[in-house]
């Protein structure tokens, strides 16, 4: 211990000069399952443990609307030599796209190894954008190059590099919807979920809520990006995931208790990707948790000092109730469909409230507060919007559907559903929503859940200030109100 703080001391003036935030770290309970991890079984190959490179000047991820011209220029020199290469070299654009997921049968080494609905999600694609943004700085022939991000919620459009059709612009990718490709915007539904997840403190919390939206820019964007299994294949993936990154970065740094998981689970479990030579190496969530001392990079924030206030979560269980059921089979395809748990048997519900003496939940953001869910079971996506799906509690009937009011719940991650088919043969999906946030604003109690309406708004993005018309079909085997509260 007087070791790893000596380090710290050490290291902070380093990390604080790179505008970075250290935080003590801490453990947080698990998530409920809300997603299918993407791994396949990979091929045999001998990687040996990553060893950090020489502290150097920490070099800076901007926002894509700050590059200069000649950092694009940099950029599509990289893709388009990692694209000359052969499918088979792990430097290869086509390679590295497969380590996240790919429909090809060669199963070469990492190859559809994302997670997604586990407890990897931000490390594993941590690591991930890590050694590819190392593979394409060494093929730009720019060692100054670091992988840019798209603030979305400041700019919901796609940058016009990544639209510009030109022949040979390699950060092109014609398959996405049309309408993102013409400028148009995603959908306010989704910077609201975004917002949300960010006001969770423990962790794993946050990167559940974070992996709903996450999915609803992908599946917005459409085409190569909404499938797990082509996703990478689309520049602005890389564009997606660098700004999913540094939100973990904008959560640290909002304080009030927030860190870093320490379970030996998270910190130790093995992942494998390839350096800028080719060289399998390994890398564990213990060595990405301070990006600026351990990977030599961090995003363009303003300086701050560093937090310490610390609530202890490891120290509480969370136990799972199921409240209500919907066990009726429903299909999302119109504009606005409402469900009502008024047509559930309210027994689960009844012995909650009677067992854990339970009249209002305990949404306070100022101790252990309770998690109010709907899970959507046996999802199955036949047509994706193009768009998102918008989660609203008791919206009024007459009431425009307004991801600003207090209606609003969230976002379906549909993403993550049509990965879980993918790789388990088209089997149906679970999807969990937390609709905490808008019960706590209606101030909802557990008697009154019994009279609770869902409404599911299929949502287009925006094109020149009008909302795209689009359609969807999915199905749903049944909808589960459920609660998680903590004890010791």
């Amino acid at each position: 211990m007087k070791k790893l703080f000596l380090f710290s001391c050490v290291a902070a003036i380093a990390v604080l000069l790179a505008g970075f935030v250290i935080n003590r770290t801490t453990v947080s309970h698990a998530p409920s399952p809300a997603g299918i991890p993407c791994a396949a079984t990979p091929a045999t190959i001998t990687a040996t443990a990553f060893i950090p490179p020489a502290p150097t000047v920490v070099m800076v991820r901007k926002n894509i609307y700050s590059l200069s011209a000649a950092e694009i220029t940099a950029l599509k020199t990289g893709i388009s030599a990692m694209k000359a290469l052969p499918l088979t070299n792990p430097t290869s654009w086509q390679y590295q796209a497969a380590i996240h997921g790919t429909t090809l049968a060669n199963n070469l080494a990492s190859w559809n190894s994302c997670q997604h609905g586990t407890l990897y999600f931000l490390s594993w694609h941590r690591m991930y954008l890590y050694f590819f943004e190392r593979i394409l700085r060494a093929k730009s022939g720019s060692p100054a190059l670091t992988l840019p991000y798209w603030n979305y919620q400041t700019n919901p459009a796609l940058p016009p590099d990544y639209r510009n059709s030109a022949a040979g612009n390699t950060l092109y990718d014609g398959s996405r919807n049309a309408s993102i490709n013409a400028g148009g915007a995603l959908g306010a539904g989704i910077m609201t979920a975004i917002n949300n997840s960010l006001t969770n403190i423990p962790f794993y919390d946050f990167q559940g809520d974070l992996e709903g939206p996450h999915g609803s820019v992908h599946v917005s964007i459409g085409g190569n990006m909404g499938a797990v299994n082509k996703a990478a294949l689309d520049p602005c993936f890389w564009l997606h995931h660098a700004n999913i990154d540094r939100l973990w970065e904008v959560w640290m740094r909002k304080c009030g208790g927030r860190s870093n998981p320490t379970d030996a689970t998270w910190l130790n479990h093995q992942f494998t990707f390839f350096d800028e030579t080719g060289k399998a190496v390994v890398m564990t969530g213990s060595q990405v948790v301070h990006t600026a001392s351990q990977l030599n990079y961090r995003y363009d924030f303003p300086l701050m000092l560093p937090c310490n206030f610390v609530i202890k979560w490891w120290e509480w269980k969370w136990k799972w109730w199921e409240l209500l059921r919907i066990p009726v089979k429903i299909n999302l395809r119109e504009k606005l469909q409402r469900i009502s748990f008024k047509q559930s048997k309210p027994d689960n519900l009844e012995r909650f409230i009677r067992e854990t003496k339970t009249q209002r939940f305990n949404f306070s953001d100022k101790s252990i507060p309770d998690k109010l869910f709907i899970t959507l079971e046996g999802v199955q996506v036949n047509k994706m919007p193009e768009g998102s799906i918008e989660v609203y509690v008791n919206l009024p009937a007459g009431t425009a559907a307004d991801p600003r009011s207090k209606f609003f719940a969230g976002v379906v991650d549909l993403f993550t559903a049509t990965g879980h088919a993918h790789q388990h043969e088209n089997t149906p999906a679970n999807v969990r929503i937390n609709i905490s946030s808008a019960a706590r604003t209606l101030g909802l109690t557990p008697a009154a859940l019994r009279n609770a309406e869902i409404s599911f708004v299929v949502r287009g993005n925006t094109l020149k200030g009008r909302e795209v018309q689009t359609t969807a079909d999915i199905e749903i085997g049944s909808v589960v109100m459920g609660v998680e509260k903590a004890e010791k």
